[in-house]
């Protein structure tokens, strides 16, 4: 990996900043699609970006907003010291929509993870992360995954940011890319 503080390049390729994009032209049939949850917020964790007490806090939001998804009440009711169980009370007296109050976690984590690259100082950024080291371990990965996939003689159709698409895939080349993410702290839903 090279970064020349304007151009990184991992692999011999091009590895832009926000994510990595790839795409194999043409018309693919039983493509199944494989997109990481929170991929952003679990490279903040993953690195622990935030020093042990700030990322463990940061990983109950992100993980509070998953359980929410799954409308995972007692999971929920325990984390952040029970600062959610108030919402979730909302949410369960029809006040709320687990979506909304979803999407209310996601808008602090999207802030959160945009800060920490941002251009003016912030307790969130490290004025030492000059390449987006977030969005870049992500993008680093991903260019992992579709040459392991590829060594494995699939087709990768597609990849953004977070998600890959593999034409024809088998329930085995599905659960190699399952265990690579496990092993990255990334979690992917088929």
């Amino acid at each position: 990996y090279t970064f020349d503080g304007k151009k990184s390049v991992y692999r011999e390729e091009e590895v832009g900043e926000g994510g990595y994009v790839y795409a194999e032209p043409g018309i693919h049939y039983n493509v199944a699609l494989l997109d990481i949850a929170s991929m952003h917020p679990h490279s903040a964790i993953a690195e622990c970006l935030f020093g042990p007490r700030f990322t463990r806090a940061f990983r109950d939001i992100v993980e509070g907003r998953v359980s929410i998804k799954h409308e995972a009440w007692d999971v929920v009711n325990g984390m952040l010291d029970g600062k959610l169980r108030p919402y979730v009370q909302k949410v369960i007296n029809g006040e709320l929509t687990s979506g909304q109050l979803a999407d209310a976690l996601k808008t602090a984590i999207n802030s959160v993870y945009g800060l920490t690259s941002a251009s003016f100082p912030n307790p969130f950024n490290d004025p030492r992360n000059k390449d987006n080291i977030v969005a870049k371990r992500g993008a680093l990965f991903m260019v992992d995954l579709k040459n392991a996939v590829q060594e494995k003689g699939f087709t990768v159709a597609h990849i953004k940011t977070d998600s890959i698409k593999i034409p024809d895939a088998t329930p085995e080349i599905i659960q190699f890319v399952m265990e690579m993410g496990k092993r990255y702290g990334y979690t992917f839903e088929h």
